[in-house]
């Protein structure tokens, strides 16, 4: 018969052995998921540091590169540099022929494209002048687009109403506006009587905020502008903008965005040519040649955010850099930004370690 010493010195080896065990397994998974973290901590930092490097690079060409109806132009090749063994006289022409083209087909595209920047990171560039103003479009432009983005046509007066008496300056409210008062009586702060700073700022309009079309994927955010007050430039407005500006249709709007993204369009008789709609306008306030304002749009592969920088020129150095920074927030990336298969822009001054297959 085993002594019962021996019996329990078996049992409390055999616990001690288990519990070395699980701790063992628990230290490995506590190791693992301690490096998975670093990881994801080292790749986003790196994601950082690729997405500073393109905003850099994004503001050098800003402030150093000319625009043309076609986009933001990029540096001259390398071939350029060829030239400095020519006469004077025929580099001269080279450049003449070069500055007075009104789109390379090179450029940086201002329409909101992806486009591979430096390593891991993404940019999108959207003209701003190609969006609508909020605070001086014409009411039927803005009540369009409303239309556009699944407002019922009972609501767009009086959200256009709220809209109006929430920016202008007396406490007089109009059919189906709001003033303070009920602004209290609903418990929301008051408005500011003042034009909107950007387009965020419509959410505190009383009832707008209860319209899921135009939050959902950030639509009216993404569509509009406080900045530029001109008509939206036919050549890079987004659909829904040139629907709402210039009473297009949705079908013939596809057909006029897929002839702009190979010869942007200059002409006015021919955009209501193509458009098939008569375009009511000055032909001298048509427009089709980008803004002195660009929304920069940042992300990096495997994030879920993304940044958006509104940049400024600043030709005069009034500031201590040649661009401003007007205002930028970070939100949820968007489903447009990551469904479109992004473009190599035509420099040098990128260098993605990305495959143009990834999507």
């Amino acid at each position: 018969m085993r002594p019962p010493q021996t019996g329990f010195i078996l049992v409390t080896t055999v616990w001690m052995l288990a519990i070395l065990t699980i701790a063992a397994g628990f230290f490995a998974l506590w190791t693992q998921r301690a490096l998975d973290i670093a990881q994801s901590l080292q790749e986003d930092v790196q994601g950082e540091i690729d997405m500073y490097n393109t905003k850099s690079t994004i503001c050098y060409l800003f402030s150093t590169q000319r625009m043309t109806i076609g986009g933001l132009t990029v540096p001259l090749p390398k071939t350029e540099k060829e030239t400095k063994s020519l006469s004077k006289k025929m580099v001269e022409q080279v450049l003449t022929d070069y500055y007075n083209d009104p789109a390379k087909g090179t450029e940086i595209v201002l329409d909101d494209r992806p486009y591979f920047g430096q390593g891991k990171a993404f940019f999108a560039m959207q003209d701003v002048g190609g969006l609508l103003n909020l605070n001086v479009a014409p009411g039927e432009m803005i009540s369009r687009l409303l239309g556009t983005l699944g407002v019922a046509e009972d609501l767009r007066d009086p959200l256009l109403a709220k809209l109006q008496d929430y920016m202008d300056l007396d406490d007089l409210h109009r059919l189906n506006g709001a003033e303070s008062y009920h602004y209290r009586q609903a418990h929301l702060p008051p408005p500011t009587n003042h034009y909107l700073t950007n387009p965020l700022e419509s959410i505190r309009i009383l009832e707008w905020d209860k319209q899921p079309g135009l939050w959902e994927n950030n639509a009216l955010v993404q569509l509009t502008q406080t900045l530029v007050s001109l008509h939206p430039n036919f050549n890079t407005a987004p659909a829904k903008v040139l629907q709402a500006a210039y009473n297009m249709d949705a079908e013939h709007t596809e057909k006029f965005i897929k002839l702009r993204q190979t010869t942007p369009f200059y002409d006015l008789d021919l955009i209501s040519q193509v458009a098939e709609v008569n375009i009511d306008m000055d032909p001298f306030d048509a427009n089709y040649y980008p803004a002195d304002v660009l929304r920069l749009t940042l992300w990096y592969q495997d994030w879920h955010q993304m940044r958006q920088f509104f940049l400024r020129s600043d030709p005069k150095g009034n500031t201590s850099k040649p661009w401003v920074i007007e205002y930028s927030f970070e939100s949820k990336l968007l489903p447009s930004y990551t469904e479109t298969l992004p473009r190599h822009a035509q420099t040098t001054l990128f260098h993605s370690a990305l495959s143009s297959e990834t999507p």
